[in-house]
C-alpha cells in the first residue's frame, strides 16, 4: 500500500570524495562522457558489498514531484537531468542530453540531441515528448518564466523555445531542486503517484516506504549508466544529531548528514567512524533572514526591516552553532562564488552590525507605523538544530533593540506551503537557508514570483526587469550591471538579510565507502555501499 504523502508533494556525482580520502567512486553524477563511455568504478573484481544500506538524513522531501520536492538528494537518485554540472570543474556534461546549443544569437532557441536506449524504472522509453512534457507542467519559475514550447524533430532531437533569452538556460536545466525528467505515460495515466518514475540509478519503493520517516529505494538494473552496487537503499529520517550518531555507533546506519558541534569531537576520535567535511564541494548554502513581502508587519515598513538587519551579530549567530568552516556574509545575496557580485560599494545603505543605528531605525519604524511595533512571529524549519540554533540568536538580538520576535516551528513541508500561500499573520519573517550554485541566475529562484524558494513572497516588477535583461544578455557587462543592481536592491530595501554561508559536514563507518560529502548539505549517495 502506498503510505501517506505529505502535505506538498535534488545529485550531482563529482570526481573524488571530499575530506575522506576515498577516489573509489565514479565520475561526476555517474554520467558518462562525451564519447557515451561509461567510467569503471574501480572497485576490486573479488569485492562482495551488502545488499542494503540505511543513511540517516535530517530533513525531509517535501514531494514525490521533482519539479516541486525542494530535497536534492532524492530528487538526483531518482531522476537523471538533462545536462549534469559537475560541482568540481563548474563545467557542463553530458546527461539525458548528449549535445545542446544555441540556435541563433538571441539564447532563446536552445537544440537538444538526447541519449538514445534510455528507460524509465517502468520500463517505458524515453523519448523528446517527455522532455516536453517535463518542461511544459514544471511548476518552478526558473523554467516556467522562460518556456514557451518545444518543437521536437524526432524522438531523440528537439528545440527547445524560450519566451524571453536566457544565456544560463543550458544551466538551469541541470538543477537538482526541479530539473529531473519524469514520465508523460505515468503521470498522465496516475497523477498522485507517477512523478515519482525517473530515468535514475534508483527507483522509489512506495510499498515500503514510510511518508515522514523512512524512504526506501530499489537498485534500478536498467539504468543507462554506472549501476551501484547497493541493490536497496533506505533514506531514515533522524532528526537529532545524538540521535543520528547513536545510530551510527550501533551500525544501524552506515552514514549520516551534518555533524552536531559536540559530536564533532566524539566522531573523530573514534576510530571506527570517520568525520567527512564537504567543504569546497559544491555551493555554500547562504543562511539567511527574509521578510514576508506580501502581507507580513515589515512588508510595508522599511526601516523596521533595515532595523533588523542591522541588529544581526553574524559572528556572533555563527559562533553559536559552531560551524568553524562558515564564513560571514558581506551583505550580497549571492553565491560566494558567484559571477556579477555587489560589493559593498555598491550599496547606498549601510546595514552592517550596529545596535545603535537598529536602535535609531526602530524609532523611524514606530512612526511609520504609527504606534509601538507588535511582536514579529519568525518561521523556520525546525527539523535541523542549526535552523533552531540560528532563531534563537536572531530572537535575542531582535530583543536587544527593543523587537519582540516568537519563532514559529514547521517541517520543510509546512515552510513550503506556507510561504507558498501565506495569510496574513501566518509569519512575518523567516529564518532558512540555500545553496547558490557558481552560475549567476541561480539566485534568480530567491526573486522571482511564485518561485517555491522566494521566502519573501517578493512580487516585485523592478526586480524582474533587471533579471530578464541580465538573462538575455550574453555581455557580461551588461549582465554584470544589471545583476548587481538587484543585488543593491535587495540588500538596501533589506528584503533578504544574508548572514553567513555555512560549511556542511557528516559522519560514516570507516568501511561505508562511495560516498561524496558536498558543501551544499545534499551528500551524494548514489553509489554508497558497505563491504559485505
Amino acid at each position: 500500500m502506498k503510505k501517506f504523502l505529505s502535505l506538498i508533494l535534488v545529485m550531482l556525482m563529482v570526481v573524488g570524495l571530499a575530506a575522506c580520502g576515498k577516489t573509489d567512486q565514479p565520475a561526476a553524477g555517474g554520467q558518462q562522457p562525451a564519447d557515451g563511455q561509461q567510467p569503471a568504478q574501480n572497485t576490486p573484481a573479488a569485492a562482495s558489498y551488502a545488499e542494503t544500506v540505511t543513511v540517516a538524513i535530517d530533513v525531509l522531501p517535501s514531494s514525490y514531484d521533482p519539479g516541486s520536492n525542494t530535497f536534492p538528494i532524492i530528487n538526483r537518485i531518482v531522476y537523471d537531468e538533462l545536462i549534469n554540472y559537475n560541482k568540481l570543474t563548474k563545467e557542463l556534461e553530458p546527461a539525458l542530453a548528449t549535445a545542446w546549443e544555441w540556435v541563433g544569437d538571441n539564447c532563446d532557441v536552445l537544440h537538444l540531441d538526447l541519449r538514445e536506449g534510455v528507460t524509465f524504472q517502468n520500463g517505458n522509453p524515453f523519448t523528446a515528448e517527455d522532455v516536453e512534457f517535463t518542461l511544459a507542467r514544471n511548476p518552478n519559475t526558473n523554467i516556467a518564466d522562460y518556456y514557451d514550447h518545444c518543437e521536437i524533430i524526432n524522438d531523440y532531437s528537439l528545440d527547445v523555445h524560450l519566451s524571453a533569452g536566457n544565456s544560463d538556460f543550458p544551466y538551469i536545466l541541470t538543477n537538482t531542486l526541479y530539473a529531473g525528467v519524469i514520465d508523460k505515460e505515468s503521470c498522465e495515466a496516475d497523477p498522485d503517484y507517477g512523478t515519482a518514475i525517473g530515468t535514475g540509478p534508483w527507483a522509489y519503493d512506495l510499498d515500503n516506504t514510510i511518508d515522514g520517516d523512512t524512504y526506501v529505494f530499489t537498485r534500478n538494473d536498467s539504468y543507462w549508466g554506472d549501476k551501484p552496487e547497493t541493490k536497496q537503499l533506505i533514506l531514515r529520517y533522524i532528526k537529532e544529531s545524538s540521535s543520528r550518531l547513536i545510530a551510527l555507533q550501533n551500525k544501524e546506519v552506515a552514514a549520516f548528514m551534518t555533524v552536531g558541534e559536540t559530536d564533532v569531537p566524539v566522531v573523530q576520535g573514534d576510530s571506527s567512524l570517520t568525520y567527512c567535511s564537504g567543504a569546497g564541494v559544491g555551493p555554500a548554502k547562504m543562511y539567511y533572514i527574509g521578510f514576508n513581502m506580501k502581507n507580513g508587519k515589515a512588508a510595508n515598513n522599511l526601516y523596521l526591516r533595515q532595523a533588523i538587519a542591522c541588529a544581526m551579530n553574524n559572528a556572533e549567530i555563527i559562533a553559536a552553532y559552531g560551524d568553524p568552516g562558515a564564513v560571514e556574509s558581506d551583505g550580497a545575496f549571492w553565491g560566494y562564488d558567484t559571477p556579477f557580485r555587489a560589493s559593498a560599494s555598491d550599496f547606498q545603505e549601510d546595514l552592517t552590525f550596529n545596535v545603535e543605528h537598529a536602535k535609531e531605525l526602530v524609532e523611524k519604524a514606530k512612526e511609520a507605523a504609527g504606534g509601538e511595533i507588535p511582536t514579529l512571529k519568525l518561521l523556520s524549519n525546525y527539523s535541523k538544530t542549526v535552523n533552531s540554533t540560528m532563531c534563537l540568536a536572531v530572537q535575542a538580538q531582535c530583543k536587544a533593540i527593543g523587537i519582540d520576535v516568537e519563532i514559529i516551528e514547521s517541517d520543510s513541508a509546512g515552510v513550503l506551503a506556507m510561504t507558498k500561500y501565506a495569510e496574513p499573520g501566518d509569519y512575518d519573517m523567516i529564518q532558512y537557508n540555500v545553496p547558490l550554485e557558481s552560475w549567476p541566475s541561480a539566485a534568480n529562484r530567491m526573486f522571482v514570483q511564485d518561485s517555491n524558494n522566494n521566502r519573501a513572497i517578493l512580487n516585485d516588477d523592478h526586480v524582474t526587469d533587471l533579471l530578464m535583461k541580465a538573462a538575455a544578455s550574453s555581455d557580461d557587462s551588461v549582465r554584470k550591471e544589471n545583476y548587481v543592481a538587484v543585488q543593491t536592491y535587495i540588500h538596501d530595501q533589506a528584503v533578504y538579510i544574508p548572514v553567513y554561508y555555512g560549511s556542511r559536514d557528516g559522519a560514516q563507518l570507516a568501511e561505508t565507502e562511495g560516498i561524496v560529502w558536498t558543501n551544499d548539505g545534499y551528500p551524494e549517495f548514489t553509489y554508497v555501499r558497505v563491504p559485505a
